[in-house]
C-alpha cells in the first residue's frame, strides 16, 4: 500500500516552517482507495512568496485545524505504507519535523516519483510535476495546492505502474544493508527511510547526544557506507554501540552541505569528530601597499587588527610563518617585503613595482574573492527550488533557499530568505575552494 501526499507550507525551509495544508491519497497499486485532504492552522504567519505561490492567505488558515488536531489522521492513514511524493524528501522532512516537535517519530519507507519518473520514462524535457504532467497528458487542477498536486501524483504513480516492465519499482524498494547488524542499537527502518539527497547528518545516542557528524552528496548511502565500512574498524566499536538514531538535514547543495557541516561540528562539539572541532584562529598574513607603489606581506595577531580581513587565518604563529616562507619560494617575492628580510638585502626589490605586484596579485587571487558582495545560486532541496549562499563586503552573511519563478534575481529578496551564519575562516576557505572548483553553480554580482 502506499500513501501519496502533499504538502503546502509557510516557506521553503522543512526544518523550520511549518505546514499549512496536507493531502492523502492512499493507492493500493492499482488504483486510489481513500483519501483526506485539509488546511491546517500552522499558528505563523505565512511567508509572503507562499502566498503568492499557493493562493492560500492568513484569513483561510485561521478556523482550520491545527497540525496537532490531524497527527492522527496521518499517522493512520500512512502507517504500514510506503510514503510517496514528487521530490520525497521535502514532503517527508516537514512532517517529520512537525512530529518530532510533538515528541512523535514518525518514520516511513520513502518512494520520490521524480526519481522513478526518470527511470521509467525517461528523455522528458523536465520532471518537474507541472511540466512533466503538461508533457505526459496528464491534467492538473490546483497547481501548488495540496489536493490538486497529490491527485496528480497519484495518476502520475498509476502510470508509472502501468509502465513498469523492468520491476524497477521493486528495485528501488529494494535493501541493502548487509553490515547493520555491527550497529546492534540502531533500528534498520531508520537506515530504511533515508533520503537519496544531499545533505548532512548526525549520529545520536539513546539519549540524544551527538557522537558524529558529516556530509553525504547521497544521504542514504553515505551513511550506510559509513555504518558498514567505514566504522568496521575496531578502532571505532564504541561508536559502534553507541549509535541509536540519526537525524538528518537535505541542502540539495553540496556547498550548502559543506558549510552546514563545519558550523555544526563547530557548534555541537561531537566526540568522534576531534580533527574538526573548534579552532582557535590567532595570527593571519596580511597586504598592503608601501610608499614605493610594493605590495607588502606580513604576519600579525589578529587582534591587533579587528578592522581588517588577511589573507588567511593561522592557529599559530609558526604556521603562518612556514605559509609565508612558502609564498615567497614559490611566487619568488622579495623577503624584505614579507617581513623576512635578511643582513644585507636591500628594502626594495630592483623590479618595478607593476611586474613585481603582478606575482603578488596571483597569490591575493587565491585568498580572495574578484568581487566584494554576490550570491551563489545552486542547487535547492527541490526541483522547484534553489539554493544560495551570500557574501557582502567580503563577509560571509550565510544561507538560504528561494522559487526563482517569484523572487527571480531581486537583491533585497534574496537577502530576505537567507538564514544568518557566522563569518568564519573555515566558511571562507570552503566557498573559496567551492568557486575554484568546475561546478554549475551561478554567480550574482551586485
Amino acid at each position: 500500500m502506499f500513501a501519496i501526499i502533499d504538502t503546502e507550507t509557510t516557506g521553503g525551509n522543512p526544518a523550520k516552517d511549518k505546514v499549512m495544508e496536507i493531502a492523502i491519497i492512499v493507492h493500493d497499486g492499482k488504483r486510489v482507495v481513500d483519501e483526506f485532504s485539509t488546511l491546517i492552522n500552522p499558528g505563523v504567519p505565512i511567508a509572503p512568496f507562499i502566498k503568492k505561490l499557493t493562493g492560500i492567505n492568513d484569513n483561510m488558515v485561521k478556523g482550520a485545524p491545527t497540525f496537532e488536531e490531524v497527527a492522527d489522521k496521518i499517522l493512520e492513514m500512512t502507517k504500514g505504507k510506503i510514503f510517496v511524493a514528487h521530490n520525497v524528501s521535502f514532503d517527508y522532512g516537514v512532517l517529520r519535523n512537525e512530529f518530532r516537535r510533538m515528541g512523535v517519530r514518525f518514520e516511513r519507507k520513502q518512494l520520490c516519483t521524480v526519481k522513478f519518473s526518470r527511470r521509467v520514462l525517461p528523455g522528458c524535457q523536465s520532471y518537474s510535476l507541472g511540466k512533466l504532467c503538461r508533457e505526459i497528458g496528464i491534467n492538473l487542477e490546483g497547481r501548488h495546492r495540496a489536493y490538486g498536486d497529490a491527485a496528480a501524483t497519484a495518476e502520475l504513480f498509476t502510470r508509472l505502474l502501468a509502465e513498469d516492465k523492468d520491476k524497477v519499482l521493486h528495485n528501488m524498494l529494494e535493501v541493502e544493508l548487509t553490515g547493520l547488524e555491527a550497529v546492534p542499537n540502531l533500528n534498520f527502518e531508520i537506515v530504511e527511510d533515508l533520503p537519496e539527497d544531499t545533505g548532512v547528518f548526525t549520529f545520536l545516542d539513546k539519549d540524544g547526544k551527538v557522537l558524529f557528524l558529516s556530509k553525504g552528496r547521497n544521504l542514504r548511502k553515505r551513511i550506510i557506507e559509513v555504518l558498514t565500512k567505514d566504522l568496521a574498524d575496531q578502532k571505532y566499536e564504541t561508536l559502534r554501540t553507541a549509535v541509536a538514531d540519526i537525524s538528518y538535514d537535505v541542502t540539495g547543495s553540496e556547498l550548502v552541505a559543506q558549510l552546514l557541516e563545519t558550523e555544526e561540528i563547530i557548534k555541537q562539539q561531537p566526540v568522534y569528530n576531534p580533527a574538526q572541532r573548534r579552532r582557535n584562529y590567532r595570527y593571519g598574513v596580511y597586504h598592503y601597499t608601501d610608499d614605493y607603489g610594493y605590495i607588502n606581506l606580513h604576519v600579525d595577531m589578529i587582534t591587533n587588527r579587528p578592522n581588517e580581513r588577511p589573507l588567511v587565518e593561522f592557529t599559530t604563529r609558526k604556521s603562518a610563518m612556514a605559509v609565508l616562507k612558502r609564498m615567497v619560494t614559490r611566487h619568488d617575492l622579495w623577503s624584505p617585503l614579507c617581513g623576512l628580510s635578511e643582513n644585507g638585502e636591500s628594502k626594495t626589490p630592483d623590479t618595478p613595482p607593476a611586474h613585481y605586484n603582478s606575482r603578488l596579485k596571483t597569490i591575493l587571487s587565491k585568498y580572495q574573492y574578484h568581487n566584494p558582495n554576490f550570491f551563489i545560486v545552486g542547487e535547492g532541496r527541490s526541483h522547484h527550488e534553489q539554493s544560495i549562499v551570500w557574501i557582502e563586503n567580503h563577509r560571509f552573511m550565510g544561507i538560504g533557499y528561494f522559487e526563482p519563478e517569484y523572487i527571480e534575481n531581486d537583491i533585497e529578496s534574496l537577502k530576505d530568505v537567507v538564514s544568518r551564519k557566522p563569518d568564519t575562516p573555515d566558511a571562507h576557505r570552503i566557498i573559496r575552494s567551492w568557486m575554484g572548483r568546475k561546478n554549475q553553480d551561478t554567480v550574482i554580482v551586485y
